[in-house]
């Protein structure tokens, strides 16, 4: 695992989410090509299926959340690059963590910002919607509502890659 350009990588695109809620394509782009390459030249074609495989295993389980606008592409998309650089073996490991730390940054911002009911209406709200099959964005919980509560993946799925970077791999 390419782990100095994975972290260097997942603290830019921290960085990058934090400040300006988006994530470089070229960033994306250039993290998923190291990691393809260096898998391939250190473990040839298994190398390669390897890093294709995490990188497809790191899009597939978000892009749903991009189409109901709960997530943006660039969290999609730099979460597949993360898969490229984990491979396959360690990326629904780093999903788990991901989704962890970021379900406690939610809690906290709700707290914080003393909108508990208001969430806790709008979950019931959206698993009404599923129920009777309504599957398309929530008006209010949506990444384009300027009101919304929103928390940056990235810096949740590079705290996750970190964890498993140092201690798994």
């Amino acid at each position: 695992m390419p782990s100095t350009v994975i972290i260097l990588s997942t603290l830019t695109a921290s960085y990058f989410d934090v400040r300006w809620r988006r994530i470089p394509n070229w960033l994306v782009l250039l993290t998923s090509l190291v990691c393809l390459g260096w898998h391939g030249l250190v473990d040839g074609y298994s190398g390669i299926l390897a890093s294709a495989g995490g990188l497809l295993l790191g899009v597939v389980p978000l892009f749903p959340l991009f189409l109901l606008r709960g997530m943006g592409a660039g969290d999609v998309k730099y979460f597949g690059a993360i898969g490229a650089g984990v491979t396959h073996t360690h990326i629904l490991t780093v999903l788990v963590i991901s989704l962890g730390i970021s379900a406690g940054m939610s809690f906290y911002t709700i707290v914080r910002r003393r909108r508990l009911r208001e969430t806790l209406s709008n979950i019931f709200d959206m698993l009404r919607r599923f129920r009777r099959a309504q599957f398309k964005p929530h008006p209010v919980v949506a990444i384009n509502n300027e009101n919304a509560l929103l928390v940056p993946f990235t810096l949740a799925s590079s705290m996750a890659t970190w964890l498993v970077v140092f201690f798994l791999a």
